[in-house]
């Protein structure tokens, strides 16, 4: 019987019925793989391009990712101008403490948030300042043209796979 399997076992996919081959190539391949890039040699932030969509705006951001931020965060300014619908939670959750002390933070339902191919949609995502994030690129001299308008934290990446190769700086999700 092994004899067999190892005789019509292909090297590839070809051979096997088609419906076998979509199947397993989907399994085999990244859903998607963007490039990203380092805030600085210092502060070794990997950033990337997300799409924000809402009811009649879409919008590019850069982003961080953080895989071990609790949630998905995005800057007033972006709240307001893609028109998130607004959430109510409990008092509990309106503050977000760090090193710096509490921050006062709200939250909206993000209608989609895309990252190449990979969509996350109705995303409840906090809304905060980041300017201490911008106050920390400034500090290692990181332009301030670079800004961050998000971050991209566990909520989007659960239950996917996610392969971080720093030799080619690539990001890929299954």
């Amino acid at each position: 019987m092994a004899i067999w399997w190892w005789s019509w076992a292909p090297a590839t996919l070809q051979g096997l019925p088609i419906n076998w081959q979509k199947n397993l190539e989907n399994l085999i391949k990244p859903l998607m793989a963007i490039q990203f890039q380092l805030a600085s040699k210092e502060l070794p932030l990997i950033l990337v391009k997300a799409e924000l969509k809402g009811k009649n705006k879409s919008r590019l951001v850069t982003a961080i990712v953080d895989t071990g931020a609790t949630g998905c965060v995005i800057t007033e300014e972006v709240a307001k101008e893609m028109e998130f619908a607004h959430l109510e939670v409990p008092s509990e959750e309106k503050s977000a403490h760090g090193i710096g002390g509490a921050i006062p933070i709200e939250f909206v339902r993000a209608d989609e948030i895309r990252l190449d191919k990979a969509v996350a949609k109705r995303l409840r995502v906090a809304v905060m300042d980041m300017s201490m994030i911008h106050n920390q690129f400034n500090l290692v001299g990181i332009s301030q043209k670079r800004k961050v308008e998000m971050i991209l934290g566990f909520p989007f990446f659960k239950g996917r796979k996610l392969t971080i190769d720093y030799s080619t700086r690539t990001l890929s999700l299954k």
